[in-house]
């Protein structure tokens, strides 16, 4: 007589479909889910968010965005949070890509669908020449970055953009470059990547203007050293960054009250003040990407340990009656 299989064993007998099947239900239905998970963001997320908040008015950003769509769980989070503050607070900027030729198609369908948004809601979309420019890729991320820590104007001087009367014409002479006339003029330079080009940024052009970066959860632990010495100003890692960008875009960091008092939500950065973007924003707007993938990691994450956990209670069990036969 054949004896019966315990739980144990037929828990290691699953068919794999069946857990790829448990996975795929695991992360999709936390998408249709509107929950937010209590958050405490992260020093580096604050700093950044602080930074965006803070850069003035008349100052053109440089974003140097490297990633592609292999990425775009995180990536594509970051770059819209930190286009929508710089639309919001009406920032002019400058974005191109430093390494990959794919990249700015990609960031260019960001930059469409949050002009799509804005219009949907009554806002100005951001214009090509007025209020940014699209300068595509370099190929070379050394020589790129070396040659904008050294001369940006050489650089970037051959490059050519429709006017608003459709006109081409040197990018140098838009408003946004136009009193640009070293790296030092940004109001701030954020690389969002998924690679090591955040490493040849700081290598090449970190003390000649502040530096920030966004990059994957696997690249972040790498920028931690930059932003523990000072060389990048602030950081968001991977998709806690995400939320962590939405979180502060919605409730700010150490909000001061109407009375003048600073309340210190977050003390580890109680030296940090920056107003929420509720008023341009509203939270359904900015509050959606990292907030729908956040839960969805985690459930991930729950079922991974869960099945870690039977596993190895199942090969236990299993070594254990085999000693005992």
């Amino acid at each position: 007589m054949t004896p019966q299989k315990s739980i144990w064993e037929k828990l290691q007998e699953i068919d794999r479909r069946i857990l790829y099947l448990i996975l795929a239900i695991a992360v999709t239905v936390p998408l249709w889910i509107p929950a937010k998970l209590p958050v405490i963001p992260d020093s580096t997320s604050m700093d950044l968010y602080g930074q965006l908040m803070s850069v003035p008015e008349d100052k053109t950003v440089f974003v140097q965005s490297d990633w592609t769509v292999s990425t775009r769980g995180e990536s594509q989070g970051h770059l819209e949070a930190l286009l929508r503050i710089l639309m919001a607070r009406r920032i002019k900027f400058v974005i191109y890509a430093a390494a990959d030729p794919q990249a700015p198609q990609v960031f260019r369908n960001v930059i469409l669908g949050l002009n799509q948004e804005r219009e949907a809601r009554g806002l100005p979309p951001y214009r090509q020449w007025e209020d940014y420019i699209d300068l595509g890729a370099f190929l070379n991320a050394e020589g790129t970055l070396n040659s904008i820590g050294q001369d940006v104007r050489k650089l970037f001087g051959p490059r050519r953009s429709a006017d608003t009367e459709g006109r081409e014409r040197p990018v140098l002479e838009s408003p946004v470059l136009s009193r640009v006339q070293k790296i030092g003029d940004a109001g701030l330079y954020v690389v969002v990547t998924a690679s090591a080009t955040i490493d040849v940024a700081v290598q090449r052009i970190s003390g000649k203007t502040k530096l920030a970066a966004m990059t994957t959860g696997v690249v972040f632990p790498s920028v931690l050293p930059f932003y523990q010495s000072g060389q990048v100003v602030g950081a968001a890692g991977g998709l806690k960054g995400v939320y962590d960008m939405e979180f502060l875009m919605a409730n700010g960091v150490n909000v001061v009250s109407p009375t003048g008092k600073v309340e210190a939500q977050f003390p580890a950065k109680a030296e940090l003040t920056a107003p929420p973007l509720t008023e341009i924003e509203p939270k359904t707007v900015t509050f959606a990407r990292g907030q729908r993938y956040f839960l969805s990691f985690h459930a991930a994450i729950v079922l991974l340990i869960i099945a870690v956990v039977v596993g190895n209670i199942g090969m236990y069990k299993m070594r254990k009656n085999r000693r005992g036969a």
